[in-house]
């Protein structure tokens, strides 16, 4: 007897106990179905690249633009819901392999794509945040607050509104911290000024650290450096002390996003 796809992913979710389940369809067929689905989806990750990601984000965003829609789950065009075999065929040309825990995914040598905002966006001035998600074949736009698992794969964009540099970089609930932009100093780098969202050159796979994983932005109209704030921040797993941001340089503002675990 097939087991359901529903079933398989509640059960890989830990959203119910397989033993529930074991008198009608057999541990062993149960057990056998996760280890494929959890296969499967690695095949989609190794296969998904960020260009991939930030495609079906921007599309998604377009289409919710002219239908004003305000739903959150972005699902991947229809021509890459296809097989497995037949969306590497795909997508051939810019296939990326998935990074190590908490590391980025790289979209290597391949143009950027940009997300496209909604008319709103034309009137920002205050710098802003987001976090996208991707979940097997759906993109997933992200709340402050909501809940992120171990292996999940996040999209960060910013707009820069009325700045002109800036930095962002995330710290976990184990203290460590990770630069996103830019990642090899901690001098601020130039922001593109966009009415839409301009997604970062990388995604990231979350890893097992615990509580939380806080991502913050730092802006300014004019160059700062941030030297120094890993002594500052380091090991630091208090979110209220994180999301204060007393610890930033004078004349600069930022802003977090913060993800539970």
């Amino acid at each position: 007897m097939a087991i359901p796809t529903r079933i398989l992913e509640e059960i890989k979710n830990s959203e119910v106990d397989a033993k529930s389940f074991y008198s009608t369809y057999g541990k062993e067929n149960i057990e056998a179905a996760i280890n494929d689905l959890k296969k499967s989806d690695e095949e989609i990750l190794n296969t998904y690249s960020v260009q991939a990601m930030k495609a079906a984000v921007a599309g998604k965003l377009n289409e919710e633009k002219k239908n004003n829609s305000t739903g959150t789950i972005l699902k991947f065009p229809a021509y890459k819901i296809v097989s497995y075999a037949a969306a590497a065929v795909l997508l051939a040309a810019i296939l990326i392999p998935a990074g190590l825990k908490n590391s980025r995914i790289t979209a290597g040598q391949t143009p950027t794509e940009r997300v496209k905002g909604n008319a709103a966006a034309h009137s920002v001035t205050e710098p802003q945040i987001k976090l996208y998600r991707q979940k097997g074949l759906e993109i997933q736009a992200l709340n402050d607050g909501d809940f992120a698992r171990s292996g999940d794969v996040i999209q960060i964009t910013y707009n820069a509104g009325s700045d002109e540099y800036g930095v962002i970089f995330s710290v976990d609930g184990n203290g460590n911290i990770t630069r996103h932009f830019p990642e090899n100093t901690w001098q601020a780098a130039h922001l593109e000024r966009r009415a839409d969202e301009t997604p970062l050159d990388f995604s990231y796979e979350l890893d097992n650290a615990p509580d939380f994983e806080c991502f913050i932005m730092v802006t300014s109209k004019k160059q700062f450096s941030l030297d120094g704030i890993e002594n500052q921040i380091k090991n630091k797993t208090d979110i209220d002390y994180l999301t204060k941001l007393s610890y930033l340089p004078k004349k600069t503002e930022g802003i977090t996003f913060t993800l539970e675990k």
